[in-house]
């Protein structure tokens, strides 16, 4: 089975993976990456500033195959600039 490795940067740290996951081919890679970017979001989305988070995939030689992205911001709306959920 190949062996995929799964980077992860965060405002501009990366953090490489030296050991690596061995899974059947990169459709599984894909969805590892993605399952893990949604958790890293939700752990690190509570400070409320933009963050850009990368889980890069490479292969066993190096070849960077895919990278999964997320972009998000928490921006606190003013009082009575935007009606209450629900209402029009």
């Amino acid at each position: 089975m190949p062996r995929f490795f799964f980077d992860f940067a965060d405002a501009g740290a990366t953090y490489p993976d030296t050991e690596g996951t061995e899974l059947p081919n990169v459709e599984a890679a894909k969805a590892e990456a993605a399952t893990a970017l949604a958790e890293i979001v939700r752990d690190r989305s509570r400070d409320g500033i933009y963050r850009e988070l990368v889980v890069t995939v490479r292969s066993e030689i190096g070849e960077i195959l895919l990278q999964v992205v997320a972009r998000f911001e928490i921006a606190t709306v003013p009082a009575n600039t935007a009606p209450a959920p629900g209402r029009t």
